[in-house]
């Protein structure tokens, strides 16, 4: 063991990954694809905080389709709405 730490023979770096085309490409649509999701969650999770803070506390306003649309516009900033949804909570009393 360890025999070859002290020799003067130089190696070739292999530790280095590599990709062949077709799976650079693959690696690359998968990462899109997580990322789409992720957003796409994101969007349906603020849509619903959004209709559910324009009904009210316990539902007094009726939501129609046109608040639907409106939350699903609005949604596709939805980190922008986390912040929002975060700053405006009812602190609890």
């Amino acid at each position: 063991m360890g025999q070859n730490l002290s020799g003067e023979a130089v190696f070739k770096d292999t530790s280095k990954a590599a990709l062949a085309p077709f799976d650079r490409y693959s690696d690359m649509l998968l990462g899109i694809i997580w990322g789409c999701s992720i957003y796409g969650i994101g969007m349906i999770f603020c849509a619903i905080a959004l209709l559910g803070r324009w009904s009210g506390k316990h539902g007094e306003r009726g939501v129609n389709i046109f608040s639907v649309l409106a939350a699903f516009i609005l949604s596709v900033g939805w980190p922008l709405i986390l912040i929002y949804l975060a700053r405006t909570a009812d602190s609890p009393r």
